[in-house]
């Protein structure tokens, strides 16, 4: 199936979607799906695919925060905050448990800090020796948290933070039940940035693959600021999980070879390599896009599994083997043979 435009795409497969939760869960959807640009998914939820059944969207502090003496603070390149709603009773016990989540492996967090909003009014915090009550209820007034609430708050490398605000956060939701399985809250991510840049090599890399189209309006941008360019590209997002994704592609001759150029091939390179493509659109390539839809992890999603292996036709398991066909076996001779491959044995 193929699409001239972005909008074609979402109304079509949300549709798809729609009839699916009608016919498997008899879940009538009305309203449209929700869409959030990539920069607004990462600015309040630190990950491309946040799961919306639940608030506690991140609170920027990081310029209302520093000048206090407090070094890990005001070192720090963002600061970041989430609010628990009701969570104020939660022992040092508990507070050291996520502590502790926070700073595992997989998260790197250096610490967490916390401001308890007490139900007598009253505000406990781990930096009440350099921050004044009117600072701390300051802080809360900006995280909007009322009596009752407990602010999380971790401080750091930007990227990192968020990544691990995300994970805090996520945390959060399934110890205070919030991430029912029955609950579904799906949405488009929409304007991907084209272009990621990469300091080891210095050049840019395309953030999916140099066929995505960039948003018509940012086009110009290719000269003075390709960081700001957007794709034209889409996830399908439902309860944290990526259900499928897909963009417009680049149907114009000029277009592609100038998004050849901003990647950093040289006319020859780009002609080697993809000639066969650029030769093509002399003969007038169609505008068209279209999703990759991964009906697995929907699939997963209704019958509330948390992981999709059960719904894999060939699933590995942990240690990557495929125990239907003992994959990866040796191969004969035969076969390397055939496919002229050389294998040597180290």
């Amino acid at each position: 199936m193929s699409f001239v435009e972005r909008k074609d795409v979402l109304a079509t497969f949300e549709g798809l979607t729609k009839h699916l939760f009608k016919f498997v869960k008899n879940i009538e959807i009305t309203e449209s799906f929700q869409q959030l640009s990539y920069q607004d998914a990462m600015k309040y939820y630190g990950s491309d695919k946040p799961d919306l059944r639940f608030g506690m969207k991140f609170v920027d502090l990081t310029d209302s925060i520093k000048g206090k003496g407090f070094v890990v603070f005001d070192g720090a390149e963002y600061i970041g905050g989430i609010c628990a709603t009701g969570c104020a009773a939660y022992s040092r016990k508990q507070i050291d448990e996520l502590t502790e989540f926070i700073k595992r492996p997989q998260i790197g967090g250096k610490g967490l800090v916390y401001i308890k909003m007490e139900e007598d009014g009253s505000i406990k915090s781990s930096i009440d020796k350099f921050y004044t009550p009117e600072d701390l209820a300051a802080i809360a007034a900006k995280m909007d948290a009322k009596k009752g609430d407990l602010i999380l708050i971790m401080s750091g490398d930007k990227k990192k933070t968020l990544t691990g605000l995300c994970e805090l956060r996520l945390e959060m939701g399934n110890r205070l039940n919030l991430r029912d399985k029955n609950k579904f809250a799906p949405l488009w991510v929409v304007d991907f940035p084209l272009l990621e840049w990469d300091e080891d090599v210095k050049r840019f890399f395309a953030m999916h693959h140099p066929f995505t189209s960039p948003n018509p309006e940012d086009i110009p941008l290719f000269d003075t600021n390709p960081k700001e360019v957007r794709a034209n590209a889409y996830d399908l997002v439902i309860n944290g999980v990526e259900i499928g994704g897909g963009s417009i592609r680049i149907h114009d001759k000029q277009l592609q070879q100038r998004m050849f150029e901003v990647l950093g091939f040289t006319p020859e390179e780009a002609e080697a390599q993809f000639g066969f493509l650029m030769n093509a659109f002399k003969f007038g390539a169609p505008p068209h896009g279209g999703i990759a839809f991964g009906f697995d992890r929907l699939c997963s999603l209704f019958g509330g599994a948390d992981s999709i292996r059960d719904y894999i036709a060939f699933p590995k398991n942990n240690s990557g083997r495929d125990v239907m066909i003992s994959s990866p076996s040796p191969i004969s001779n035969e076969q390397l043979k055939e496919l002229s491959i050389d294998v040597k044995k180290s």
